[in-house]
């Protein structure tokens, strides 16, 4: 039997995937995917090493493919059918694009004649992600053009290491298909992609002595390979203290933590200021600390393969490399009592109750090397403010667009890398915004607590000004959605546990399970304002 041309691209358009290192898939099943999604489960049965999801809401599946391509730096590839379906990516394709995560969309498509001729389940797909994609491209797997094939093998190759070249990003290839739809299946033909190597571009610079010797770095959201043994032996050794985001994937014991908290506090005096802040990372969680650089004019240099993150515009030099390029290559003559005046301010008391003792209690319990994902709103807030990194660093969110939608599922997705038993600390508008994507949780028995604050609404809210609004404030912004937490978890079959107080989750997270736990904590939005304004010990407004 002669393999026909919709086979052979496919698998061609397959194992160039595979060659350029993409070993993770996820599938949201369509009409239109039917080459492709065929080829490719009979391409895994064949081959161990690739990982294949499927995810039947393309939202979740789009959230859950960013988890997995978060966590592992690696491109992942997503997959779906034609119409609103390819829509429903887009707010993981932005956060993927904000973010500089490798995620690959292959949009299977209606064929050219059906285009804007009232054809069912059509809409415009070309480049329909906009600026949100760095590459976009039309592979015609039907084309029986000799040529269509090598440009098939280079192309894929190409755009794959053009996705994870930084600034890293997402990019979409788009699949107009004919029916019939059926590819061969069981066929023999050996497919051979002729590799595409390319070389790595150096990364480094003149070695350079500072100047200065009241030097701080802030260690910002890390969306890059890790650094932190190289970021701990450089402060020890030039005596720089390191500010480090909660995201940063660098806070230790060594560290300073909670910075938004303390500057809130008004412990940042005087004696406190820098000759000179070198950022590395993304947006901090914590906006004071971009605006006390601006406010106290202090010189900022910003460090980073990517371009330059600075929405308040004080940054002084950009050096494009890598922070374990630039540590090699800097030396320093900090001044070593400025150094242990900032190491101080980690012993400032803090008073920890209400929803920020969960957090709390996650830094002392949790076993080593534990993946944590954390919402946006308070939790991650709760996180940067007093969590230490005693045990773990690998702690992950969302914080590209900021937004609350796909948490759940890109949880999961960085769940289903792990070897060990992961967490996700959110609340429950977040779980509410996502909650199909527990389905995965329990389809694939994913290893991870998922631990609720339920103050039935939205309670970041309430630390803003519209809560002065005490007439329209629930109605508009508190949105109260009285959840039963043990119906959700009965829904989609998950363990559940409910707990009055912090200390129970200590004893709840040492209890054994198997699969998936969801835990409620509940809370009042009040009282936790409360709580909030007296966690420096004293209360700030």
């Amino acid at each position: 039997m002669t393999i026909n041309t919709l086979t052979k691209n496919t698998k061609h358009l397959l194992h160039a995937l595979y060659q350029s290192g993409v070993r993770h898939f996820v599938v949201s099943p369509g009409s239109r995917t039917t080459p492709v999604a065929l080829l490719l489960a009979e391409y895994t049965r064949q081959n161990k090493n690739i990982k294949l999801y499927i995810d039947v809401d393309e939202r979740s599946a789009g959230f859950f493919a960013l988890g997995i391509a978060k966590t592992l730096l690696e491109p992942v590839v997503l997959l779906g059918t034609s119409g609103t379906a390819i829509t429903e990516y887009t707010s993981a394709v932005a956060e993927a694009h904000i973010s500089h995560i490798p995620l690959i969309v292959l949009s299977t498509d209606r064929p050219e004649e059906l285009q804007n001729n009232g054809a069912p389940q059509t809409i415009p797909q070309h480049q329909i992600f906009g600026a949100l994609t760095k590459k976009f491209v039309v592979f015609t797997l039907q084309d029986e053009q000799p040529d269509v094939t090598s440009y098939i093998d280079f192309m894929t190759q190409k755009l794959v290491h053009e996705a994870g070249m930084a600034p890293r990003g997402p990019l979409q290839i788009n699949l107009p298909l004919r029916k019939p739809l059926m590819p061969q299946l069981n066929e023999s033909t050996k497919i051979f992609v002729p590799p595409l190597k390319f070389d790595a571009i150096a990364n480094n610079m003149q070695p350079m002595q500072l100047s200065e010797s009241r030097v701080v770095i802030i260690a910002g959201p890390n969306e890059g390979v890790d650094y932190q043994s190289e970021l701990l032996n450089f402060s020890k050794k030039y005596h720089v203290p390191v500010i480090a985001d909660v995201l940063s994937r660098t806070r230790q014991k060594e560290t300073i933590y909670g910075i938004d908290a303390l500057i809130k506090a008004e412990s940042l005096t005087s004696v406190y200021q820098p000759d000179l802040v070198i950022r590395f990372g993304a947006t901090p969680v914590s906006s004071r600390v971009l605006a006390w650089l601006k406010s106290e004019n202090i010189p900022v240099w910003f460090v980073g393969e990517n371009t330059v993150a600075d929405h308040s515009r004080h940054v002084s030099r950009v050096l494009q490399l890598s922070p374990t390029s630039f540590l090699s290559q800097i030396s320093i003559n900090n001044n070593a009592e400025f150094y242990q005046l900032w190491q101080n301010l980690n012993q400032k008391k803090r008073h920890i109750t209400g929803e920020a003792s969960i957090a709390n209690v996650l830094d002392r319990v949790l076993p080593t090397q534990t993946a944590v994902f954390v919402a946006n709103s308070m939790a991650i807030r709760d996180m940067d403010d007093v969590f230490t990194g005693q045990t773990t660093q690998h702690i992950y969110a969302n914080r590209g667009a900021n937004g609350i939608d796909g948490i759940v599922s890109t949880a999961l997705g960085m769940s289903s890398t792990s070897p060990k038993r992961s967490v996700l600390l959110t609340g429950d508008l977040t779980l509410f915004h996502d909650m199909n994507g527990l389905m995965m949780a329990r389809q694939y028995h994913l290893p991870i607590d998922i631990i609720v604050i339920n103050n039935n609404g939205g309670a970041i809210f309430s630390f803003l000004p519209q809560a002065t609004a005490t007439s329209y404030f629930d109605m508009l912004f508190g949105t109260p959605l009285n959840l039963n937490m043990s119906k959700i978890a009965d829904l989609y079959e998950l363990a559940y546990v409910k707990i009055k107080t912090a200390d129970e989750l200590e004893q709840t997270l040492k209890t054994p399970v198997i699969g998936p736990r969801l835990i409620e904590f509940q809370s009042n939005r009040s009282n936790n304002v409360e709580a909030h304004q007296q966690l420096m010990g004293v209360k700030h407004e």
